[in-house]
């Protein structure tokens, strides 16, 4: 069931009255200029980057991906570009929708803004992940800044275990620690999604979700602000599919809903 937006309207009317909502904006609108910013310094150290085909969502990719399992939970990944990216992704999902956790590389407090943001602008439930949290349906997880987040098992319960530690792939919160507990505790009852971001992040915990039975999903090179995240997955083999940022939504649609939404 869809959650119950009928107050949305005034409150996107008066974000002026709301500081909270005017820091997830000028966050937001500082993410996007730090992307470009680094996109343009890549450029300038090493040319033009060439650009890949995009892939789309055809007949073919369409077809596969019915045959994939309905998965009992999502995680998704991100880094530089991925505030974008993931707001593309998740106010076009539409409920039923099962768990999603994401982990998007970002400093403490403005990963909150982020989750407000996104909940403002999104049908499924968005909040910034606390420790013990149950994954539910309908609901999106983000990791707070300075805070890995990673599953555990709890009386046969799934929670979510959102603590400081130690800095993996340079980064904290690390997709790579989210990504290899949803290999151990959902296998291949998971849908894993690797968005655009520089380094490695992600790579190689999307393969161990491969090997572990789990279908994956890549951010294409033309779509994506910076292609090292995905970049890094595919070229280890832990990206099933490739597809274009437009598509990626629907592509979640149909794997979960068995149709394009």
């Amino acid at each position: 069931m869809a959650k119950d937006k009928s107050y949305r309207s005034g409150y996107k009317t008066t974000r002026a009255d709301h500081p909270a909502e005017n820091a997830a904006a000028q966050a937001a609108a500082m993410a996007m200029e730090a992307s470009a910013s680094i996109k343009a310094m890549i450029e300038k150290q090493q040319g033009p980057i060439p650009k890949l085909p995009p892939v789309y969502l055809d007949d073919a990719i369409r077809s596969r991906l019915l045959q994939w399992n309905i998965p009992q939970l999502i995680a998704m990944g991100a880094s530089t570009g991925g505030t974008e990216a993931l707001a593309t992704v998740l106010t076009a999902l539409r409920p039923p929708m099962p768990p999603i956790v994401v982990v998007q590389h970002i400093p403490p407090y403005f990963s909150r803004l982020f989750a407000q943001r996104l909940d403002a602008d999104c049908e499924l439930q968005i909040s910034e992940a606390k420790e013990g949290d149950i994954p539910a349906a309908n609901h999106v997880y983000i990791a707070p800044g300075e805070r890995h987040m990673s599953l555990r098992t709890d009386g046969g319960r799934m929670r979510l275990v959102v603590q400081p530690g130690p800095r993996v792939n340079s980064v904290c919160p690390a997709v790579d620690v989210l990504f290899d507990s949803v290999a151990r505790y959902v296998g291949g009852a998971a849908l894993g999604i690797l968005l655009t971001g520089m380094g490695r992040d992600g790579a190689d915990g999307l393969l161990a979700m491969r090997r572990a039975g789990a279908h994956t999903l890549g951010q294409d090179e033309p779509s994506a602000v910076v292609y090292g995240m995905p970049k890094a997955a595919m070229d280890c083999g832990a990206v099933e599919q490739q597809l274009n940022l437009q598509d990626m939504a629907q592509a979640v649609q149909l794997i979960v809903h068995k149709t394009a939404c």
